[in-house]
């Protein structure tokens, strides 16, 4: 399966549901629990990241699995019965990134504020 996601063959719903959804509920679990203790996930992910020896190896990982899916999930977007579902999964690819990326410019630019 991860062979023709890479080229951007595999069907659009494996991607998604087989190797998307566990990714996000693994992290929405972490986030979940964080707020549950309450601690807000910025606090936990600046303290882990700056004070916690390898945590940044791990963020580092997971960022790129994030990464990584985000790219098969794009590639794989136009397999799909419905053209609607390329535009709609673009999109919620896109809010994603943009999320990931504020995420990690308040972990990198706090510490120094």
């Amino acid at each position: 399966m991860l062979r023709k996601a890479w080229r951007g063959e595999e069907r659009f719903w494996k991607v998604w549901w087989l190797l998307g959804v566990p990714i996000h509920l693994a992290w929405w679990f972490v986030y979940l629990d964080l707020w549950a203790s309450g601690v807000t996930p910025e606090t936990f992910l600046l303290l882990t990241v700056w004070f916690w020896p390898g945590m940044l190896g791990v963020f580092a990982l997971c960022s790129a699995l994030y990464l990584l899916w985000c790219m098969l999930a794009w590639r794989c977007s136009a397999n799909v019965d419905r053209r609607v579902w390329t535009v709609i999964a673009r999109v919620l690819i896109g809010v994603g990134l943009g999320s990931f990326l504020t995420e990690c410019a308040l972990i990198v630019t706090a510490p120094f504020a």
